[in-house]
């Protein structure tokens, strides 16, 4: 009975696959990715320690609105001016654009001997 054998069969062999290569260019990237969250973690706690120590924004929001009505605006004139002054220079403005645009209208028709020098 040589042709029985008693021994395992063996799988058939196949191709090796090529070794696995580190891939030290993803784990360098992966690395850098964790190291600048740590980081943004570490700006995000001691953000989060330096308000803990804020007063609310309530509060100091009614401060603000206290001192601003309390003192006036320097700028802001306080006493009310009578309206003819104002009227005043209202017109007198109107008066010298009147002037400006008769004055630019009408001196082509005034001097044409001018306008002849010109073309």
């Amino acid at each position: 009975m040589a042709g029985s054998s008693s021994a395992p069969s063996l799988p058939p062999p196949c191709p090796k696959s090529p070794p696995d290569y580190p891939d030290l260019y993803g784990k360098r990237r992966g690395a850098a990715k964790v190291q600048m969250l740590e980081r943004e973690i570490g700006f995000l706690e001691e953000e989060l320690k330096s308000i803990e120590g804020l007063q609310l924004a309530s509060r100091c929001c009614k401060e603000v609105v206290d001192f601003v009505v309390a003192n006036s605006d320097p700028l802001i004139p306080t006493n009310k001016k009578s309206r003819k002054s104002r009227r005043f220079w209202k017109w007198l403005c109107w008066m010298v654009l009147f002037q400006f645009l008769m004055d630019m209208l009408l001196s082509p028709l005034l001097s044409p001997s001018r306008n002849a020098r010109l073309l």
